[in-house]
């Protein structure tokens, strides 16, 4: 029996698992923008059809003190499959503010920020994943975890601008933990400023490391979670 050498098992293995994986990426169920109105008059308005909302959040976010909404919404189907185990939901976030004459308007529309109710890996198991939302001091912050061994933390946080009257992402925090050794790598970055720092742990004593990046606009129907940890993971060399 002929077998083939092992590097190049490996990129023929490679080859069919990849595409597939990409394949699935692409398919990936996302909100339609053009699908949730401009305006309306309750929170229940600006959910299009194919989902429902799975949180709600009220608080003032453009300083206003008027109370606007964040909506975090979830694929309309069920919950559980017939033996009882999570299924596969994605999930978005829309923002809805508040007018002087009492309307609501749509701010912002994120559709590939939030993790899927199945993508916590082994260490959700068979229960949904969490996307956790949170206002705090007019921020709009967004935290979430996955994995198995390694379990992978990030927060996000926005926060309104005037100017361009979009949610601009103003933080972004990556946090690696190694649940067998104890090994922790985290990375904080500061829009803002335009500053990143990086603690490793090394043993009982940390390594910080601080570099300035570009500063930039970034909104937040551009985040796409998926790569900002892609990118995280090759900047700390994981």
């Amino acid at each position: 029996m002929n077998r083939c050498a092992f590097p190049l098992c490996l990129v023929i293995l490679a080859s069919l698992v990849l595409p597939a994986v990409s394949v699935a990426q692409e398919d990936r169920v996302t909100i339609d923008q053009s699908q949730v109105p401009a305006e309306g008059s309750s929170p229940k308005d600006f959910v299009p059809r194919g989902w429902t909302i799975e949180e709600q959040l009220t608080g003032d976010l453009n300083g206003d003190t008027l109370p606007d909404f964040v909506l975090k919404l979830v694929e309309d189907k069920p919950a559980a499959d017939k033996d009882g185990d999570a299924t596969e939901r994605q999930r978005a976030l829309v923002i809805v503010l508040r007018n002087d004459k009492g309307r609501l308007v749509r701010a912002g529309v994120a559709g590939r920020l939030l993790q899927c109710t199945r993508c916590g890996g082994a260490f959700y198991g068979v229960v949904e994943s969490p996307a956790n939302i949170k206002i705090q001091k007019g921020v709009l912050i967004v935290d979430q975890d996955h994995g198995s061994r390694d379990v992978t933390n990030t927060t996000y946080r926005f926060r309104y601008d005037p100017e361009t009257q979009k949610f601009a992402l103003i933080g972004f925090d990556f946090r690696d933990s190694d649940r067998l050794t104890g090994g922790v790598v985290s990375e904080s970055t500061n829009y803002l400023t335009g500053t990143r720092v990086v603690i490793r742990s090394k043993g009982k004593r940390d390594v910080n490391t601080r570099t300035v990046i570009p500063k930039r606009l970034i909104f937040i129907e551009q985040v796409d979670s998926d790569k900002f940890e892609e990118d995280a993971v090759v900047r700390l060399k994981l």
